[in-house]
């Protein structure tokens, strides 16, 4: 990857975590209120089940919309840098527009494609070059 194609990587990055880090601060707080914990020792099971609700068949489906939406564009990019950065710009606003869109991590897109919508996904990284997102942003 070249100099400018990573430091835009590092950019989005950067972005995705703030605005994750913002979206999911709250459930992962380190020192809870009182009443958090009781809440939280009265439903440990839904205390393990954020990435699954990341996973959820809505979340995957507007994802895959937005992907499928980004494959035109994706492809007159014509490199795969200037398809990753312009997936990169594009992924940013879509979160940005409805912070509820915010993944953890890119780790977490590999999952929800995987799971949602397989041939959409492998179309994406076809054309930005790349073997996940994980490895891509």
């Amino acid at each position: 990857m070249n100099r400018p194609t990573c430091a835009l990587v590092l950019a989005v990055s950067l972005l995705t975590a703030a605005c994750g880090s913002a979206a999911t601060v709250s459930p992962q707080a380190g020192s809870p209120s009182p009443a958090a914990s009781t809440t939280a020792a009265s439903a440990s099971p839904a205390t393990a089940s954020p990435e699954p609700s990341a996973a959820s068949a809505g979340d995957g489906v507007a994802l895959c919309a937005f992907l499928t939406s980004e494959i035109p564009a994706l492809q007159k990019a014509g490199a795969p840098a200037g398809a990753v950065a312009e997936l990169a710009i594009d992924y940013a606003n879509w979160i940005a527009a409805d912070s509820s869109r915010v993944l953890p991590d890119a780790a977490a897109m590999d999952s929800l494609t995987k799971a949602s919508c397989p041939e959409i996904r492998t179309s994406v990284l076809k054309i930005i070059g790349g073997d996940s997102f994980a490895n891509s942003f």
